[in-house]
């Protein structure tokens, strides 16, 4: 009796088995995906219903290694990379294409988990095939339009490496992505570009701030190009950089009409400077001496002049006098469209004796602070600088009021440093600062490009200063 009960226990724990196997099955079968399972040395031991009808093999004809054989496209079979995750006993991820039963091909996922048992080892192998076709579609348009914009595209993870560029950037420098990818793009920077490029592109990262750089790339045929490259981080909900996105423009048209612009624009100054010395001259040389020649013919005439003739007496003291004032105004006049001082002792004694002479014209004191190391200078960044100080001065004359101004040269080892300021109101307005007519910031800037240096204006409530700094041979 006793054996009876028992068997008919186990009989009872087999059925009830059977049937949640079946309701198992009948499960995966209804899941819309298709589900598989594998033996330790990876023939297919069971194949869902969704395979079948997906693929219309038959149950035969998918098990063992005709899911493989039978199923996949020629070129996806992953026969190798199966078998290599066998061996490593790890979790197995791969995109392949797996033929309908109308014999079209669709993108499939495919993902596999190794199921272990308590002594930790293989039994079997579980996994799912997921459709991905149209994500698949949707990537190889993205990826048509993204090739098809006429910019570089790039991106990459939020380390600062690269892991994508378009084809249109990839075209230009003849590489393949791979040669591309983490650090192998800046082999195409410029040798002159390069240290300040990954600098910025360092600290872009470091500080997760928006990158944006003129830098030159070189192209398939050796030459190189400006481009206008630009990178902004994309955050996760936690503020997190996941990833960098950037563009590369190509400015090398508009770099060379700038070029084309600064050249001309440098010929129409030294041009204009020509032309100041030259009038000086005239001035000093030709009308300056008319002139005192004509002073000391009015002395003259004066001196015959019988005293008891008072008025003619009175008159030709006047024209002398008016002869006098015009002498000073046209040296005063020569000196301002060019000091043969600047040309004679260099850049010091001529702001000095400039300052000193605008003291007496304006009334507002200059104060200067210059090094004992200035040294002379190339003629061209001397009277670069005398001009920038002449203009800054004569805005303060004009706009801002102040009662006084300050002018400081520096020399460093490398660099020479020129400032300008006051106590004025500043900026107001507009914003815009004007020197003089026919002359203003963009003329300054030129002056400054011109000798290789940077300016910079500053301005508040409490003045405005102008800022050089040139590189200096030491």
């Amino acid at each position: 009796m006793r054996k009876t009960g028992a068997n008919t226990h186990h009989n009872d724990v087999d059925e009830a088995s059977n049937v949640i196997e079946e309701r198992l099955r009948l499960i995966i079968d209804t899941i819309p995906i298709i589900v598989w399972r594998k033996l330790p040395d990876g023939s297919a031991d069971f194949l869902n219903r969704n395979f079948r009808e997906y693929t219309g093999l038959s149950l035969e004809q998918g098990l063992g290694w005709g899911w493989m054989m039978n199923a996949f496209h020629p070129d996806d079979r992953l026969m190798e990379e199966w078998r290599a995750a066998l061996a490593a006993e790890k979790p197995f991820e791969k995109e392949a294409r797996l033929r309908q039963a109308d014999g079209q091909y669709r993108w499939f996922l495919i993902r596999a988990m190794p199921l272990r048992n308590e002594q930790g080892n293989l039994v079997k192998w579980y996994g799912v095939t997921i459709d991905i076709e149209d994500r698949k579609r949707a990537e190889s348009q993205l990826q048509t339009l993204l090739d098809a914009i006429p910019q570089q595209i790039w991106s990459g993870p939020s380390d600062g490496t690269l892991d994508y560029c378009n084809k249109r950037w990839r075209s230009y420098m003849g590489l393949g992505l791979e040669e591309l990818q983490g650090d192998g793009w800046q082999g195409m920077l410029h040798p002159d570009d390069r240290e300040r490029v990954l600098r910025a592109w360092y600290e872009s990262v470091t500080k997760g701030t928006p990158y944006e750089q003129e830098e030159r790339h070189r192209g398939v045929d050796g030459t190189y190009r400006w481009f206008l490259a630009r990178g902004l981080p994309f955050r996760d909900a936690e503020g997190r950089i996941v990833r960098w996105y950037g563009t590369n423009t190509d400015v090398e048209d508009r770099k060379q009409a700038e070029e084309q612009l600064r050249q001309l624009s440098g010929q129409l100054l030294r041009l204009q400077d020509e032309e100041r010395r030259r009038i000086a001259r005239e001035l000093h040389d030709s009308t300056g001496q008319d002139l005192v020649a004509l002073a000391t013919t009015l002395s003259q005439l004066h001196d015959s002049i019988p005293s008891s003739s008072r008025k003619s007496r009175k008159l030709a003291s006047q024209c002398q006098a008016l002869a006098d004032q015009c002498i000073r105004e046209i040296r005063t006049l020569s000196y301002l469209l060019h000091p043969p001082m600047l040309d004679e002792v260099g850049l010091e004694d001529a702001i000095r004796h400039y300052a000193d002479g605008f003291t007496e014209r304006t009334g507002i004191e200059v104060e200067l602070e210059i090094s004992p190391r200035l040294g002379r200078m190339k003629p061209h960044v001397e009277l670069g600088l005398f001009r920038v100080v002449q203009e800054s001065l004569t805005n303060i004359q004009r706009h801002s009021g102040s009662p006084q101004a300050k002018i400081r040269i520096g020399r460093d080892p490398g660099k020479v440093t020129l400032e300008i300021g006051d106590k004025g109101s500043g900026i107001s307005g507009s914003g815009k600062i004007f020197y003089g007519v026919g002359v203003g910031i963009p003329s300054m800037h030129e002056r400054v490009t011109l000798i290789g240096g940077q300016l910079d204006i500053k301005s508040s409530s409490n003045g405005t200063t102008v800022h050089v700094t040139i590189p200096a041979d030491d």
